[in-house]
């Protein structure tokens, strides 16, 4: 030992030899990081180029060292070197550590790194000695075995250090225990070896065919180190380039990985997560710094499926996962395996189906379920209706349907809002159910209008009993803010399966008892019995009936005049359809225009009705006018302009002597339509009136909200004037609200003297009834002036 220090502090500047120990640091550790920087490389040929430049950059990095620490060397007499032999040299080193890089990098057993361990000591040894040959032209050069042996040995149990023990710490330790061995193996041959080597001067014993002084050599060190460096900096450059370019990828991968609707876990083969993207830690609501390093089958509570490889795919399909937050989140978990040369790692991917399974269940729920009320819905109804039917009632009365349906609840909705008509059929839908049984079932099929199935009761009055509670739960007074309303309701009731229909033919026949019901004055309970049945089927019979009417022309017009009051002369004629019925004579409209609604014939009846009148009224005078009454269901006809105009010019009257006669009930169904539909007629001329005013709910609406051209006062109020004060007091009250409107009036119903002079007095101007003349056909009526001689005595008056 003390001979290698002497040797290092008194025969060599101590300047080189920091010089070559900053040369010999650098090289190593640039050799190093070129060295694992092929490691990761993506295919064999760029593993291999990196490799090799580790290994030049290793080879050159200790040639440099060496020649660095001879030209330091002071033996007390003056050197020459050996050119040739300084330029071969560095190739002994570059291909000694060439083969190691490749022998490492193939073949990573113990036999490989001893293997690589020898050949490394070799090349240094070789190099070091064939190095110190370049000066024999100066020198007679003698070595001392055993210090020789001890440089080799020393350095070979270095580089077995660098290659062999280094593998058991982690990476960085790694690189600093390879880059402070192979230090110390070089260091150990060129010094321990210097040490034992004995120079005699032999001043001109050989002259070498190129001879470089120490200037020359300093040179070629300068030429072999820029070479060090420029290797070294392109691998750094392109290192840096590479690893740019794979942060950029990783980049990439990681915000493709965060836009995932899925949760991705990468999973190690141990089952330890790797990594995790944004939406795992959404749906664990856990980061994904915590998640790193857990257990993916734990996290994925997975641990009741018993063992699971790493190294196989998995569809695990829907799995509840209860959060520690309390929450439950239904997901769809799926693993797959995938692995290359570099290493292998396992890819979870897991779907929250949460908020789709509710997306399923609100459709589910709005599929069968009325979403205002709650209650099952038509479908659901439908449904458990066929079912009933499909098991079989025991007896006659073990199935009922009823349907209900809410008085009035328009009205409800114009007064009040359909906030409170809202409000009213959730509170109806509460009371029924809790009229019925568990068993029975109730649903809510459109509007106001609801449906309850009733299972296994006893007897007719039993059903009956329940209809009536229902009926008494939905009467209960309903308080809305500060009003209380007072609601009813009506109910049609089916019992039994009929022998030759289902479910269709149940509903039907509830249907036509609610009709029934509503027909009886509301706030009943009908049921569909013999009785009904017998009365429904005259009724279609009379609608078949009227069908032969039409085709046949069975309708006729009679007509009715209406006079001035003052002179009594004929100002107008009302026309009113009669049916001359072969068997049964003569009809009135009270027997057979209900069902014409009910069966949507109106709208050919009363098409009939304003063509006929129109064709009539052109054989009379210029100045008396027609007048043809329009039902509520004629107004939900879209052709009955049409079919005016049509009249109109099919006849050639003057659209102002056509007068439509609608009532309050026509209005009141929808007053919208109604608007616009007296608009288009009162756009082409023709002569509005307002029926039987007073008896509606909104008159006084109506006359603001219409174009009305004339209002008829309703027989009830003329009849009983002269004998309720009441009635005359409407009837006056009447008259001077039409006059105030500058709209004229006629009176309806007028049968007696007193009634006409009254009714004069007040100033009425127009009067129609008995007293003037019954309605009869054209042919038997008269010219222009009825009852003269009542109109003399008006006169006189």
């Amino acid at each position: 030992m003390y001979k290698v220090f002497n040797c290092i502090a008194n025969e060599h500047d101590f300047a080189h030899i920091l010089m070559a120990m900053f040369v010999l640091g650098f090289g190593t550790l640039c050799a190093l990081i070129v060295f694992h920087r092929g490691q990761v490389a993506g295919s064999v040929r760029s593993r291999r180029i990196w490799v090799t430049a580790s290994g030049f950059v290793m080879g050159l990095g200790i040639w440099a060292t060496h020649f660095i620490a001879l030209l330091g060397y002071r033996p007390g007499f003056a050197v020459v070197f050996d050119g040739w032999i300084t330029l071969l040299t560095p190739i002994i080193s570059v291909a000694g550590f060439v083969a190691v890089a490749h022998l490492l990098s193939a073949d990573k057993s113990t036999n490989s790194r001893l293997a690589s361990a020898v050949i490394a000591t070799c090349a240094v040894t070789c190099m070091h000695f064939f190095g110190v040959s370049a000066l024999q032209s100066s020198a007679v050069i003698e070595y001392d075995p055993a210090t020789v042996a001890v440089a080799i040995v020393l350095g070979f149990a270095s580089f077995c250090i660098t290659y062999l023990l280094v593998s058991k710490t982690d990476r960085h330790a790694r690189n600093m225990l390879a880059w402070a061995a192979s230090m110390t193996a070089v260091i150990s041959i060129h010094f321990v070896s210097a040490s034992g080597t004995t120079m005699i001067p032999v001043n001109g014993l050989s002259q070498p065919v190129w001879a470089l002084g120490t200037a020359g050599v300093s040179i070629v060190i300068a030429i072999g180190f820029g070479a060090l460096l420029i290797v070294s900096a392109l691998a750094a450059v392109l290192d840096t380039a590479v690893q740019d370019v794979r942060v950029s990828e990783n980049r990439k991968l990681a915000l493709l990985a965060d836009s995932a609707l899925e949760a991705l876990f990468i999973v190690s083969p141990q089952g330890c997560i790797v990594d995790a993207n944004k939406a795992a830690e959404s749906i664990l609501g856990t980061s994904r710094e915590d998640l790193r390093g857990s257990d993916i089958l734990k996290i994925m509570q997975l641990d009741d499926l018993g063992h699971i490889s790493m190294r196989d795919n998995h569809d695990f399909g829907e799995r509840p996962l209860y959060l520690p937050d309390g929450r439950k989140v239904i997901v769809e978990i799926n693993s797959r395996a995938i692995s290359d040369k570099a290493s292998a790692f396992n890819v979870f991917a897991v779907r929250d189906l949460t908020q789709r399974l509710r997306n399923e269940a609100r459709v589910r729920t709005l599929a069968y379920q009325d979403p205002l009320t709650g209650l099952a819905n038509r479908v659901t109804f439908n449904l458990a209706l066929a079912s009933a039917i499909h098991k079989g009632p025991g007896g006659v009365h073990d199935l009922a349907v009823l349907i209900i349906n809410m008085d009035e609840f328009k009205d409800v909705n114009d007064q009040f809002g359909h906030r409170a008509g809202d409000l009213l059929l959730k509170t109806v839908a509460t009371r029924i159910k809790s009229s019925i049984l568990p068993a029975d079932l109730v649903a809510r099929l459109s509007g106001d209008e609801y449906a309850v199935i009733l299972m296994g009761r006893s007897s007719r009055a039993d059903i009956k009993a329940t209809a009536e509670s229902i009926l008494c739960a939905i009467s209960a007074p309903l308080k809305i803010g500060q009003r209380t309303l007072a609601v009813g309701a009506s109910i049609g009731v089916s019992v039994g399966v009929p022998a030759n229909g289902g479910s269709t033919r149940i509903l039907t026949s509830a249907d036509r008892a609610l009709y029934a019901a509503k027909e009886s004055g509301r706030g009943q309970v009908r049921f569909y019995d013999t009785q009904l049945h017998r009365e429904l089927e005259q009724k279609r019979g009379v609608e078949h009936e009227l069908h032969q009417a039409l085709l046949l022309g069975q309708f006729e017009l009679h007509y009715q005049p209406k006079v001035c009051s003052d002179t009594r002369t004929v100002l107008g004629r009302e026309a009113l359809i009669r049916w001359n019925h072969p068997n049964r004579g003569l009809i009135y409209p009270d027997h057979f225009i209900p069902i014409a609604e009910q069966s949507l014939l109106i709208n050919e009846i009363g098409s009939w009705t304003i063509r006929a009148a129109c064709e009539e009224a052109r054989n009379w005078d210029e100045a008396i006018s027609v007048s043809v009454n329009l039902s509520a269901r004629q107004f939900l006809d879209p052709d009955l302009v049409d079919h005016v105009r049509q009249a109109l010019t099919g006849s050639g009257i003057a659209p102002s002597r056509l007068e439509l006669e609608v009532t309050e009930t026509a209005l009141i169904q929808s007053q919208s339509v109604a608007v616009a539909i007296l608009n288009e007629l009162k756009a082409m001329g023709v002569q509005i009136a307002l029926d039987d005013f007073g008896t509606g709910y909104s008159s006084m609406s109506y006359i603001q909200s219409f174009p009305f051209d004339r209002i008829k006062i309703d027989r009830s109020f003329v009849t009983s004037m002269n004998v309720n004060h009441k009635s005359r007091a409407i009837v006056e009250a009447i008259i001077h609200l039409a006059h105030a409107l500058k709209i004229p009036v006629v009176a309806e119903g007028v049968e007696t003297e007193s009634q006409a002079l009254a009714l004069r007095v007040l100033g009425c101007e127009e009067l129609q009834g008995y007293l003037i003349a019954r309605p009869e056909p054209m042919g038997r009526q008269g010219g222009t002036a009825v009852n003269a001689r009542f109109g003399n005595s008006l006169n006189a008056a």
